[in-house]
């Protein structure tokens, strides 16, 4: 609906993109014809950890907050003087997994969000694999997905077991389950009077409970977790009218897209030709690697997702999927919990300008009017940790705080720290932490070449997220993976995906025209390192990440012998006797042997 009697402003056509991530929610609003960003608002989330191991988020106030960010975003609009009206249409793109339970007849959750990265689930992950002997891959072949902590299944199955009034919920006929996109969708349509209980297949595709080839709730998985199918959402494609606004200044406005994060910087980034892959650095860091119509079941621990579905009756495409729990959440701990920010450091503040040249906002990321309120969580790069080789120190540090995802999905895994010495420094320590992440990837890489023999090697590896507005770590990630990297000068590329999605569905847009008009400009890394350099960093990595694994091998109730222990030193004297006397009789045999065989006996 266009309030200029169908005349639109200098900037014709404009798209708004609500993201709720996991750290802050944002509106941006796109000029179609550029996709230029004329305004953003950003408000910051809080996540929640009552007990160790729990990421959770108030439901309620993640949606009084991206309402929150569509209304100031809308009204930087009106202080630009340009008509809301303009306004087509708006898309959706959340943080994937974060799984939502509320009652359908009064509106209200039934208990906090839990987040992807929520580790509460280990106990029902367990029982999961005991009852499947161990094989983790058990359910693959149908949802793409390894048994893990972070799925939907394994949450809304730990709220069934843990929460009271959820089974009666459920039993009831009251319950609705999503992810985050189906609970802001819902909301904005109208909740308990006129809400739509909608997901996309990106994020369906995240749950352990969609049929991957043909993209639909599987009653198998269903009955495999004991979930009701009544309460899941409707499946649709990731470009089409699900619904409108019920209210607000946007009140009427077509919802034309839906996505995962990650899944709409792939689109974002335009990586929609099988073989192309893209990165996107968060707090959390995920690879996918487009295969086009092709289903490829992994055999080395990467997943298999649906990439995007650009409208009802198109074609679905897939991607392989690495999944890495901890990148700029590791570094943000390393300087929160550990108060490691050597930005405090004379000697790092000496050489900032040598490390970072150019500076996190050197590149012209946004230039528009945008606003942001509480405290908006800065760049992770603004740290400045990256350094020459010579002055990390041997540190190596392994961030698997919630167990280490791909490519072993090992859920018991624990963080590590080695090569700390008494001259180790800050700066050594964040430098190991960038050094994690580029290895990490070469696991996902190396995984991909695997799983794909007959495909060309990976020549290009496209990169976005926040942590990938710092060029020494983008730097460091071409060096670490010997790969051609390719960071687009926008720090959002999942919103830039939703948005085209968007304008697909309301024929605003088409994929020719985003291409010629809208792809931003791109900053090119090639590597500086040889393979031997590159592999014998690697090779050091993989025997850190080996302790890792096997962090949970020894059970608290293995015996230690210790001496000093309690028991009679002699004993171990004691116990050497058997193997003294063994080699003392065969000394004595084989000079016995060699004494008879002089004097004939032999």
């Amino acid at each position: 609906m266009n309030g200029n009697g169908g005349h639109r402003s200098k900037f014709g056509s404009l798209i708004g993109v609500l993201y709720v991530g996991h750290t802050s929610c944002k509106c941006l609003i796109y000029a179609t014809r550029n996709a230029e960003v004329l305004t953003c608002h950003e408000s910051s989330l809080e996540p929640l950890s009552p007990q160790a191991g729990w990421v959770e988020f108030e439901p309620l106030a993640l949606w009084a907050t991206a309402r929150l960010c569509l209304e100031t975003a809308v009204q930087n609009l009106i202080i630009l003087d340009i008509n809301p009206h303009d306004i087509v249409a708006v898309g959706v793109c959340n943080q994937r997994e974060t799984t939502v339970l509320w009652d359908r007849t009064t509106g209200e959750p039934l208990c906090n969000a839990i987040g992807w990265c929520d580790t509460r689930t280990s106990s029902v992950v367990g029982s999961i694999l005991q009852r499947v002997r161990g094989k983790k891959h058990y359910l693959k072949s149908v949802c793409g997905l390894t048994v893990s902590n972070c799925f939907s299944a394994v949450k809304l199955r730990w709220m069934m077991e843990h929460v009271d009034g959820v089974q009666r919920a459920m039993d009831e006929g009251r319950a609705a389950f999503g992810t985050l996109d189906s609970w802001i969708i819902w909301m904005l349509t109208g909740g308990v009077e006129a809400g739509i209980h909608v997901t996309d297949v990106t994020n369906a595709s995240r749950t352990m409970l969609m049929n991957l080839e043909r993209r639909v709730w599987d009653e198998r998985l269903c009955r495999f977790f004991r979930i009701p199918s009544n309460i899941l959402p409707e499946i649709r494609s990731c470009s089409e009218v699900y619904g409108y606004i019920n209210e607000g200044p946007l009140s009427g406005t077509p919802i034309a897209s839906c996505l995962g994060d990650q899944q709409a910087a792939l689109l974002g980034q335009m990586c929609l030709g099988a073989g192309q892959a893209n990165c996107t650095i968060d707090e959390g860091m995920f690879v996918l690697f487009n295969t086009a119509r092709e289903i490829i079941d992994s055999d080395h621990g990467l997943l298999s997702t649906v990439a995007f579905q650009l409208g009802p009756r198109a074609d679905p495409h897939y991607a392989l999927e690495g999944a890495i729990a901890h990148a700029g959440s590791s570094i943000g701990w390393l300087k929160r919990t550990l108060a490691l920010d050597p930005v405090t450091s004379d000697a790092m503040n000496s050489s900032a300008s040598a490390l970072f040249p150019d500076g996190p906002a050197n590149t012209q990321l946004m230039a528009s009017f945008c606003s942001a309120v509480s405290s908006p969580v800065p760049p992770y790069g603004e740290t400045k940790t990256l350094a020459g080789g010579g002055q990390r120190g041997g540190v190596i540090f392994v961030p698997a705080f919630s167990g280490y995802y791909t490519p072993y999905w090992r859920y018991k895994a624990r963080g590590m720290m080695f090569g700390i010495t008494l001259q180790t420094t800050p700066q050594q320590i964040l430098a190991a932490a960038h050094e994690a992440i580029c290895h990490q990837v070469r696991e996902v890489l190396e995984s991909l070449a695997k799983d794909c023999p007959t495909w060309p090697r990976l020549a290009k590896l496209t990169v976005g997220g926040d942590l990938s507005e710092q060029r020494a770590l983008v730097q460091l990630l071409s060096d670490l993976n010997g790969v051609l990297v390719e960071r687009p000068q926008t720090s959002i590329p999942a919103c830039l995906g939703a948005m085209l999605a968007a304008g697909l569905a309301t024929e605003i847009l088409s994929i020719d025209q985003f291409r010629q008009n809208c792809v931003p400009p791109i900053d090119l890394f090639s590597t500086a390192f040889n393979s031997s350099q590159r592999d014998m960093k690697f090779r050091r990595w993989k025997m850190a990440v080996d302790r890792c694994l096997n962090f949970d091998s020894v059970s608290d109730s293995d015996p230690v012998k210790l001496i000093g222990d309690g028991r009679d030193p002699d004993s171990y004297v004691r116990c050497s006797i058997p193997g003294s006397v063994f080699i003392v009789s065969s000394f004595v045999l084989i000079v016995a042997a060699q004494l008879m065989k002089q004097h004939g006996f032999a």
